[in-house]
């Protein structure tokens, strides 16, 4: 498990950007450097397929193997239109198409992007019919299985594209493990927290998008006071444990480097670790 890319929309830094966060990971270099969130489960599963999957593949591996995208939303930084005419280039790749998996409204952008051709520089039921890539709708609180893993997306508070709620996933891995990728969301949903008591989750991943900024209203997106409290509820209702390992992506540049990060959450005292994630960081 890799995680491709772990900053927000506008990466780190930000190209147009030139704030103290931006010029010290010019500065700095390594874990400074944020690229648009993707997260690898294995070599046939991965968590969106965004703005910077390309550059992600050159470093961290390449996408030959992928079989199954589970898409949290339809923003472009997690959903790369694309990606769809680059895996049609190839001139060797396996028959089976490559299945994206999508929530609710989201959907509908497969209907848009068949209906609007001049975005893919041809026609999305060329792609489908070529059998380049294949979508599939998933309903929310509903368990399938995809690939080699059992999956039930909940509700994120988070909005994209097509008006759709974005898509947190509960994953049980193949060696048994449970997996709760968190974001992208603001505060939590009580019907999110009613199915995650007792889960006893092995790994949470959640997004802490706007770091160490102070004064905010969780809508939307996370901070470092607000996931807090988001552990805290999900301890007390046993979804999380002592044994539960927490990392945190989906980082913006509004307020804080990695190393600021960093030292903040370590002098934090919780009974279970949390871990601030950088690009390439691999999950033990």
């Amino acid at each position: 498990m890799i995680f491709y890319g772990t900053s927000a929309a506008e990466g780190i830094p930000s190209p147009f950007c030139n704030c103290d966060v931006c010029e010290n990971a010019r500065k700095v270099g390594g874990k400074e450097i944020r690229t648009r969130t993707m997260f690898r489960i294995d070599d046939e599963h991965s968590i969106d397929l965004g703005a910077d999957s390309y550059c992600q593949a050159l470093k961290y591996g390449d996408l030959t193997k992928l079989k199954h995208v589970l898409v949290t939303h339809t923003h472009e930084d997690h959903f790369d239109f694309m990606m769809f005419n680059v895996r049609k280039m190839a001139r060797v790749r396996p028959a089976e198409p490559l299945h994206y998996y999508l929530t609710d409204k989201a959907y509908d952008m497969v209907d848009f992007y068949c209906n609007n051709s001049p975005i893919l520089k041809g026609t999305m039921q060329q792609l489908i019919d070529d059998g380049v890539v294949a979508f599939h709708k998933l309903e929310f609180l509903q368990t399938y299985k995809i690939g080699q893993l059992t999956v039930t997306p909940l509700r994120g508070s988070h909005f994209g594209n097509m008006g759709e709620n974005a898509a947190n996933y509960l994953i049980e891995l193949p060696d048994g493990r449970k997996l709760y990728y968190g974001l992208d969301t603001g505060a939590y949903y009580d019907e999110t927290y009613d199915y995650l008591k007792g889960q006893k989750l092995d790994i949470l991943i959640s997004e802490c998008t706007f770091g160490l900024t102070t004064g905010r209203e969780p809508e939307g997106h996370l901070d470092a006071f607000s996931c807090m409290d988001t552990f805290a509820r999900l301890y007390a209702l046993e979804a999380i444990t002592d044994q539960t390992q927490i990392y945190l992506t989906h980082i913006n540049h509004y307020t804080s480097t990695h190393a600021q990060l960093v030292d903040w959450f370590a002098k934090q005292c919780t009974p279970y670790p949390i871990t601030v994630t950088y690009d390439g960081f691999v999950v033990p």
